[in-house]
C-alpha cells in the first residue's frame, strides 16, 4: 500500500495528536530518537524524517546535543478530511453561476479585496515591468507588432527549459508550448487527455477555476480528499485509479490553492509513480509554484520519467496577471496539444513572451521571487494573526507553504454564502469555501487573500468578519444546510 512508504508521517500524526491533546505540552522535550524508534518499531531514519517534518512545519524545535522540544505553535488548525464525505465516485459539476456571482466584486475598486487571490501590485514589480514593455515597443516593435512562431519567442523558452536541468528528464526549449496564462494552458491540456463525459479526478478542496473548467468541458469529477499539510491522499487515489475509468487527474503540488501546502518530495515522486503504475495522465497546475516560501520546491514534473504529467504555469500570480503569459510542457501528449493550441489562438502575444524572455535573461525575475516570497509570507502571518485575534475562539485555519491565501473555517457550522452577502453589502469582497468543492462539502469555510499589506481598512474587514461570523454561528439562520 502507498501509505506503508510514509511511515514518517503516521508518526507525524500521531505525535501531534498527543501535542494537541495536551499529552506534550509547549517547551516539553519529546523522547529520544532511539526511544521513539523503539516504540514505533521503524528505523531511526524514519523517526529523524518525522521529526524534521515537524520542525519545517514549525511545530518542533530540534537542539543539537540537547533533543527535541515542542515549539508553541496552533496545532492541527485545520483537522484532517473527514473521508466519509467522499464517495469517491464521478458527479456532474455545476457552480458556473456561483462562481461568476462570486468573482464579479473585484472588479469594484471601492471593495475591501479579500476575494480573488492575487498578490497586491504592492508587492509586485510594476514600475520595472512597465519600462520593460516601454523599451521592448521602442526598440523591437515590429518584432511585438507580428505574430510570434508558434513555437514561442526562444529567448523566453530556453530560459524555461533551464529551469528543468535537475529533473529526472529535463524538458528541452522544444518541449514547450507557450499559452495564454495557466487557464489556457489547463483547458488544452484537458482536452489532450480526455474527451466529454469522461471523468478527472481532483483534489478537495480545489481552485474553483478547474471545476469551472471541467464543467465547462463536459467532464466529470471524483473528488479526492486532501490534507492541509501533505496533499491529497494517496491512498484514496489509489483506490480510484485501481477501479478505472478515470482519465486524468489534475493537482497542484505546491502552494495549493486554497490550502496553500506543498507536497515532500517523496509524495511527489509516490504520485507520479501512481500515474505511472495505472497510466493516468497527471494535469499539474503548478501556478504558485514560484511563490514557495522557503527553499526551491521542484513540481511533480521533476519525477516524470514515462511523459505523462502535463505541466502547466503562468507568471500571472508571480509578476503581472495583464501579460497573461503560461506555458506548457505536455510530455508525451505534446503533439495533441500543440495542434489544439494552434486550432484555438495559434500563437500567444508576442509582446509578452519578448518581456518576459528580457526579464528572465537579465536575472531579475529571480531576484524578484526571493523579495515577493519574503513579503507574501510576512503577509500572510500577519493575517492569521488577526484572523485569530479577531474572530471566534473556535476558528481554525491553514499554515500555507506558499502564495497568499488562508483557508478558514468557521464555528458553529456557519455557511459562509451568507456571510459573503452580508460582507458585500459592507464593501468587503470574500470567497465563500461551498464553490471549492461540489456538494457543499466546504460551506463552512472561507478563503481569504493576504496578498497586500495588512492595512487599517483591511485590519478593520477583519475584524467586522469576525464580529458578523461570532453573530451567524449563534442564529439558526447562519448555519449550513
Amino acid at each position: 500500500m502507498i501509505d506503508d512508504r510514509f511511515l514518517y508521517e503516521r508518526i507525524s500524526r500521531r505525535l501531534l495528536e498527543q501535542i494537541g491533546a495536551g499529552s506534550f505540552a509547549v517547551g516539553q522535550k519529546l523522547p529520544s530518537v532511539r526511544r521513539m524508534s523503539a516504540l514505533f518499531k521503524v528505523s531511526v531514519n524514519t523517526v529523524m524524517q518525522s521529526y524534521r517534518q515537524l520542525e519545517a512545519e514549525g511545530y518542533l524545535d530540534i537542539r543539537p546535543q540537547s533533543g527535541v522540544y515542542v515549539r508553541s505553535s496552533d496545532v492541527l488548525d485545520i483537522p484532517e478530511p473527514d473521508g466519509s464525505r467522499y464517495p469517491l465516485l464521478p458527479v456532474e459539476v455545476s457552480l458556473s453561476e456561483q462562481v461568476l456571482h462570486y468573482m464579479e466584486l473585484h472588479a469594484d475598486p471601492a471593495m475591501v479585496r479579500l476575494g480573488i487571490a492575487l498578490p497586491g501590485p504592492e508587492v509586485l514589480p510594476v514600475d520595472r515591468v512597465m519600462a520593460t514593455i516601454r523599451d521592448v515597443t521602442r526598440h523591437h516593435a515590429l518584432d511585438a507588432w507580428d505574430y510570434m512562431h508558434p513555437n514561442g519567442c526562444p529567448l523566453f523558452t530556453h530560459h524555461l527549459a533551464r529551469r528543468s536541468l535537475c529533473y529526472e528528464v529535463p524538458v528541452t526549449a522544444e518541449d514547450i508550448i507557450v499559452t495564454s496564462g495557466a487557464m489556457e494552458a489547463l483547458s488544452l491540456a484537458l482536452r489532450s487527455v480526455s474527451r466529454p463525459g469522461d471523468t478527472v479526478v481532483v483534489e478537495s478542496p480545489t481552485y474553483y477555476g478547474a471545476l469551472l473548467l471541467l464543467e465547462t468541458h463536459q467532464r466529470k469529477v471524483v473528488e479526492v480528499p486532501t490534507h492541509a499539510r501533505h496533499g491529497i491522499s494517496l491512498s484514496a487515489l489509489e483506490q480510484v485509479f485501481r477501479r478505472g475509468g478515470v482519465a486524468a487527474c489534475l493537482v497542484s503540488p505546491n502552494a495549493q490553492n486554497p490550502l496553500g501546502f506543498t507536497m515532500s518530495d517523496e509524495r511527489k515522486a509516490a504520485l507520479v509513480a501512481l500515474s505511472e503504475r495505472y497510466q493516468v495522465p497527471l494535469i499539474e497546475n503548478d501556478v504558485w509554484g514560484d511563490t514557495v516560501y522557503r527553499g526551491e520546491a521542484p513540481p511533480a514534473k521533476a519525477f516524470d520519467r514515462g511523459g505523462l504529467v502535463l505541466y502547466c504555469s503562468s507568471f500571472s500570480k508571480s509578476l503581472m496577471p495583464g501579460l497573461r503569459i503560461g506555458w506548457a510542457a505536455a510530455g508525451r501528449f505534446q503533439k495533441r496539444f500543440r495542434e489544439l493550441k494552434q486550432l484555438s489562438t495559434i500563437t500567444s502575444t508576442s509582446i509578452s513572451q519578448i518581456v518576459m524572455g528580457r526579464l528572465l535573461e537579465s536575472g531579475f525575475y529571480a531576484q524578484h521571487l526571493r523579495e515577493l516570497r519574503g513579503h507574501l509570507h510576512g503577509q500572510v502571518d500577519a493575517m492569521a494573526r488577526e484572523v485569530r485575534r479577531c474572530f471566534p475562539p473556535e476558528t481554525r485555519l491553514t499554515r500555507p507553504t506558499g502564495g497568499c491565501v488562508l483557508w478558514v473555517r468557521l464555528p458553529g457550522r456557519v455557511d459562509t454564502r451568507a456571510l459573503f452577502q452580508r460582507a458585500a453589502a459592507r464593501g468587503i469582497h470574500v470567497f465563500p469555501g461551498a464553490v471549492f468543492s461540489l456538494d457543499g462539502k466546504h460551506a463552512d469555510y472561507l478563503r481569504l487573500n493576504a496578498g497586500s499589506p495588512l492595512t487599517a481598512p483591511v485590519r478593520r474587514a477583519l475584524c467586522w468578519l469576525g464580529e458578523t461570523a461570532a453573530g451567524l454561528a449563534a442564529s439558526p439562520d447562519g448555519l449550513a444546510p
